[in-house]
C-alpha cells in the first residue's frame, strides 16, 4: 500500500510539473519575437498546448489504466441538464461583476468593439480553455490528490496549483503587488468554487466546464484586455483582477449549490 502511495505522488508530480511546462511554452515562446510573428507564434503556441495538455492526460490516465472519459466527461442523462447548470451559474456570476463595474463608471468594452468576431474568437479561445484546463486540474489533479490527501485538502492545494498556473500574468508592466495578490486569490478561490461544482455534480466535469467558460466568455468580451490596456481602478472592479471577482464567485458557489441540490431533490 505504502508503495503504492508513492507511485501515485510521483505521478501527481510528474503530471503538475509537465502542465506547468506545457502552460509557459507559449510565453516563452512568443517572448523571442513582436509584431505579426509575435502574433502568428502566439496563435500557435496558445492552440498547441492544448493539444499537448490532450496528450498528457490521455497518457496519464492510461498509465493508471483508464480512460479519459473516467474523469468525469462520460455522458449521461445527466450531461445536458449539468451543463444548463454550470451555464448559468457562470454567466450570473460572471453579470454580478459586469453589474457592478457598469454602476460605479469603471471601465467596460465599448459596445463598438463588441461584434461577431470578437464573440468568434472567444469562443475558439475560451472552448478548449475550459475544456482542457478542467480536465487537468479537476479531472486528473485534484482527485489524485483527494487520493493521498483527503478532499478538503485536495481542494485547497488543487486551488493553489491552478492559481500558481496564471502566474504568467503577473510579468505584464504596470501590474502591481498588491493586484498580484488579489489576482492570485481570485484565481485561488475560482479553483475551489469548480472543484466544490465537481463534487456536487457528482464527480463529473460538465458543470464546472460550463461554469469556466460562460465566467470567461463574459468576462473577456465585456471587460476590456488588462492589463495590456489600462483600466480604471482594476483592483477593485477589473474581473479576475478585482475584489468584486470575490463577490461575483461567492455568487456563483451558491446557486451551483442550490441549482444542483434542487436537482438531486427533484431525482
Amino acid at each position: 500500500m505504502k508503495s503504492d502511495s508513492q507511485l501515485d505522488a510521483i505521478k501527481l508530480v510528474l503530471f503538475m510539473a509537465l502542465m506547468l511546462l506545457i502552460v509557459e511554452m507559449s510565453p516563452i515562446l512568443t517572448s523571442f519575437f513582436s509584431g505579426d510573428m509575435y502574433l502568428l507564434v502566439g496563435t500557435m503556441a496558445f492552440f498547441a498546448t492544448f493539444l499537448f495538455m490532450y496528450i498528457a492526460i490521455e497518457g496519464f490516465v492510461k498509465w493508471d489504466g483508464k480512460t479519459i472519459t473516467s474523469l468525469g466527461i462520460d455522458f449521461d442523462d445527466s450531461t445536458i441538464p449539468q451543463i444548463v447548470i454550470g451555464a448559468i451559474a457562470g454567466t450570473l456570476a460572471a453579470a454580478v461583476v459586469v453589474a457592478i463595474a457598469y454602476f460605479y463608471g469603471a471601465a467596460l468594452r465599448p459596445f463598438a468593439q463588441i461584434n461577431a468576431d470578437l464573440i468568434a474568437s472567444e469562443i475558439l479561445i475560451t472552448t478548449p480553455t475550459a475544456l482542457f484546463e478542467e480536465l487537468a486540474h479537476r479531472g486528473y489533479i485534484l482527485p489524485h490528490m483527494e487520493g493521498l490527501f483527503g478532499k478538503p485538502v485536495a481542494i485547497l492545494l488543487s486551488s493553489v496549483f491552478f492559481s500558481f498556473l496564471h502566474f504568467s500574468w503577473w510579468t505584464y508592466p504596470g501590474v502591481t503587488v498588491q493586484l498580484i495578490l488579489i489576482f492570485s486569490f481570485n484565481m485561488f478561490l475560482g479553483g475551489v468554487v469548480l472543484a466544490l461544482s465537481y463534487y456536487w455534480s457528482g464527480r463529473h466535469l460538465w458543470v464546472p466546464i460550463a461554469f469556466h467558460f460562460a465566467w470567461n466568455m463574459l468576462a473577456y468580451i465585456l471587460f476590456p484586455s488588462f492589463p495590456n490596456e489600462p483600466v480604471l481602478m482594476p483592483a477593485v472592479f477589473q474581473i479576475e483582477w478585482g475584489v468584486t471577482t470575490i463577490i461575483g464567485f461567492l455568487i456563483g458557489l451558491s446557486l451551483l449549490y442550490g441549482l444542483l441540490n434542487s436537482k438531486r431533490n427533484r431525482k
